[in-house]
């Protein structure tokens, strides 16, 4: 969540530098260590061409010692790259965070990597990406935007802080922003951005919040997002059976263990989670909330999820 700045000089990121700036105070974290804040790269950058420019480091590099800044005009042959290949590394340095608990890594199951929340929002909104099922990779202030001649916003930069990879293979860029902040200098960069989303064939979305029971409630139900939490095929198919009609949490639990109802709770929330239980999120969230089959359990349609 970034506001314009201006453009710098350019200038190659040595390796030894990056290594030392990914080091942690607090220890390894999923296979990488990060530090909070300090782990993004900032990208500085030049105007190159008068048209509006993007700026990024691959995080494959082909040179064994030095990573490089790579930098292309906007357009739909820009947008037409692969970028999962490319890998996008984070390409600036945060000025800070508003809360002290800092920002977060957040887990994606999908690519088996970790997305960097610079603030609580962010993670709110990573959350809802994960749950939605739409976002099959998503990586965190992935490049440099620097504006050209013809828009508002000329010789000024802006960092998305999100390119998602969605399950069809197409790209997008989103911008989290609680609606409370969105002004109208926020506006005219989203405006901008928007813009250059269009010319590179993505799609383009702020991301301004949504209703804080719901997002509670499904931040409960993520903690058995996890593949460890999928309950076998047999107590999967038992409980959805069994709220064909509508059951409560809790009655599920003793249905599926009833000698122990915890420990089913994980396998019924993992259902929840992946979209094949239905419930109220902006309701609250208890043993009495009621669990329902989705409409594509009953129908019969359900793929593997």
């Amino acid at each position: 969540m970034q506001r314009n700045a201006e453009a710098a000089p350019t200038a190659e990121l040595p390796q030894r530098e990056h290594q030392q700036e990914a080091r942690s105070v607090a220890g390894p974290v999923g296979g990488i260590q990060v530090r909070p804040v300090d782990i993004a790269k900032r990208i500085t950058t030049r105007r190159r061409s008068a048209g509006t420019e993007a700026h990024w480091v691959s995080r494959i590099s082909e040179h064994d010692s030095t990573i490089h800044q790579e930098f292309a005009p906007v357009s739909r042959d820009l947008g037409d790259r692969d970028w999962s290949a490319i890998d996008p590394m984070l390409v600036r340095t945060s000025k800070g965070v508003r809360h002290y608990f800092t920002g977060a890594l957040y887990y994606w199951q999908r690519s088996r990597s970790h997305v960097w929340c610079e603030s609580q929002e962010e993670r709110w909104e990573v959350l809802w990406l994960d749950y939605g099922g739409q976002v099959d990779r998503l990586w965190a202030q992935p490049m440099a935007i620097a504006f050209g001649h013809g828009s508002r916003l000329s010789g000024h930069w802006h960092v998305p802080d999100l390119l998602a990879q969605f399950t069809d293979g197409s790209y997008g860029l989103f911008d989290v922003r609680p609606i409370r902040l969105v002004d109208d200098q926020a506006r005219v960069q989203f405006d901008e951005t928007a813009k250059v989303c269009s010319a590179l064939g993505w799609q383009y979305r702020v991301l301004t919040g949504h209703d804080p029971q719901a997002t509670r409630n499904l931040d409960c139900i993520s903690v058995s997002r996890h593949d460890r939490c999928r309950p076998a095929a047999r107590v999967e198919a038992l409980i959805l059976d069994a709220a064909r009609g509508g059951r409560t949490r809790g009655e599920l639990c003793r249905i599926v263990s009833p000698d122990c109802p915890p420990l089913a709770c994980a396998w019924v929330d993992n259902l929840a989670w992946r979209g094949l239980l239905e419930l109220d999120l902006a309701a609250t969230f208890s043993s009495e909330t009621v669990y329902t089959s989705s409409e594509r359990v009953l129908e019969g349609t359900l793929a593997d999820a």
